[in-house]
């Protein structure tokens, strides 16, 4: 084989290598969906005043709440990806508790975390693919509804989120996953326990376990 033909396989080898990479890019899937239960587990911390007064030991407790959830998510780079997750808003009972138990129910707050997050997601040619992710997290708060205490109200919130899952591809498009988040969030609820005002800080720092069908276009 003379040079010239030496050169000519090493440049057709290089614009084959060329030709290929982009299409490879352009062909790859931008949008994905997540969709499946999802456990949402409030780890709560109270501070309450009653007529101006803080309550020494008032807490409440927060029982968790099997919901559904939707996380829809688009791929700015081959491994970095900006996604959105929200969900079925579970109500929830609020428990008094601490120096409080025995009152009963404070009352049921209807709501849920919604995240918006940037992640980074490894190993995207193979099938099991990990990715961590960080952003905002969102406490929506639609409703709220009296028991022990009345005129009952409760604020939505900001506040920070992490993340960590994994997706098991079992197709090009198809595949399930696994989930975990812990927002960083709380509220301030008020309402009247008989004729004096209570106001309460709850932290919730929810964590929700979430997992299901991955779908991706």
């Amino acid at each position: 084989m003379g040079m010239y033909s030496i050169k000519a396989a090493a440049a057709a080898a290089v614009l084959g290598m060329a030709v290929v990479a982009p299409a490879h890019a352009e062909t790859m899937d931008r949008w994905f969906v997540h969709v499946g239960p999802a456990f949402v587990h409030p780890v709560e911390k109270t501070s309450m005043e009653a007529g101006g007064s803080a309550v020494p030991g008032a807490d409440v407790q927060i029982k968790g709440r099997w919901t559904v959830e939707g996380e829809l998510g688009y791929f700015v780079t081959p491994n970095v990806a900006v996604a959105f997750a929200g969900g079925a808003p579970p109500n929830f009972k609020v428990q008094a508790a601490g120096s409080l138990t025995g009152l009963g129910t404070a009352g049921k707050i209807t709501g849920g975390p919604a995240g918006l997050t940037v992640q980074y997601h490894f190993n995207r040619d193979g099938r099991l693919q990990p990715y961590v992710g960080a952003g905002a997290s969102f406490l929506v708060v639609f409703k709220t509804k009296d028991a022990v205490l009345t005129d009952v109200s409760a604020k939505s919130s900001v506040g920070t989120l992490l993340q960590a899952g994994a997706d098991l591809m079992f197709t090009d498009h198809l595949g399930g996953f696994v989930d975990v988040k812990k927002a960083f969030v709380g509220t301030v609820a008020k309402g009247f326990l008989g004729a004096a005002p209570v106001r309460a800080k709850v932290l919730l720092d929810p964590v929700v376990a979430n997992f299901g069908v991955t779908y991706r276009f």
